[in-house]
């Protein structure tokens, strides 16, 4: 066997069937995508910038929501940004 074969083996034991490995909640393809990964995040700040929206339209003050922000949707941004 050469090197090539024995990183196929490798890839296939490290990723299984999916193609994809989730570590530490980042997603990685088998080919070192982070697209997947990417539009996961997008998705989910999305859906905590509609919450944030309903917060600021049920009267929470500009400065809490600013709060929230940074500890929610920037969180989620800024988590694990370096590996992809």
């Amino acid at each position: 066997m050469n090197l090539c074969s024995y990183t196929r083996i490798f890839v296939q034991l490290i990723f299984g069937n999916d193609h994809i490995l989730k570590i530490l909640g980042v997603t990685v393809t088998d080919k070192l995508s982070m697209s997947e990964h990417v539009r996961d995040v997008v998705l989910k700040c999305a859906q905590s910038l509609h919450v944030i929206n309903m917060l600021r339209r049920h009267g929470m003050n500009d400065q809490a929501l600013q709060a929230v922000y940074r500890s929610v949707v920037l969180a989620k941004l800024i988590y694990a940004s370096s590996a992809w």
